[in-house]
């Protein structure tokens, strides 16, 4: 997986990547349903943005793969993958 971990502003962007064979099937169900179960969560640092419609991460599978994209990085995947229980191991992050 490769995240950008860099300060948020209003025109970052952060993509991932991650096998599929490393996520069980609920955590593929909490990564496409990300924006509801974050906020149901409630974690004080994701909530204090005001989350908006535009902070939901775009996400696909493709080549045994799974990927996701943002425009506007207000939601904090790496946060919540970490909350799902992603082993930081097969987190590989870069750093623009």
């Amino acid at each position: 997986m490769k995240f950008k971990l860099d300060f948020v502003t209003n025109s970052s962007s952060a993509s991932f990547i991650i096998a599929l064979d490393k996520l069980s099937q609920e955590q593929l169900i909490l990564i496409y349903n990300h924006f509801s179960v974050g906020k149901l969560i409630k974690r004080k640092q994701i909530m204090s943005y005001g989350l908006s419609d535009h902070d939901e991460w775009l996400i696909w599978e493709d080549d045994g793969k799974l990927n996701g994209a943002t425009s506007m990085d207000n939601f904090d995947m790496y946060w919540f993958l970490q909350e799902i229980g992603i082993p930081e191991e097969v987190i590989e992050y870069e750093r623009d």
